[in-house]
């Protein structure tokens, strides 16, 4: 069993949940995961799941403001 890091974040950059879990492999721990971020209640808000910092699942936040190149 592998070790593994879940972490989602608000549109603005806050963490909303921080966890770990154990998983046999990188297809159960995204299966998990997602199942993990669905019960907290985000799983449309940015999120990563890693494992010894290889990123398995990602999503980007919704950040507001102007996204394609342009300065603010």
């Amino acid at each position: 069993m592998e070790q593994y890091t879940i972490t989602a974040f608000e549109n603005d950059g806050t963490t909303v949940l921080n966890d770990s879990f154990t998983a046999a492999n990188d297809d159960e721990a995204k299966t998990k995961g997602l199942a993990m971020l669905e019960e907290a209640g985000h799983l449309h808000k940015g999120a990563r799941i890693a494992r010894c910092g290889q990123l398995i699942y990602f999503e980007r936040c919704k950040l507001p403001g102007k996204l394609k190149g342009t300065a603010s």
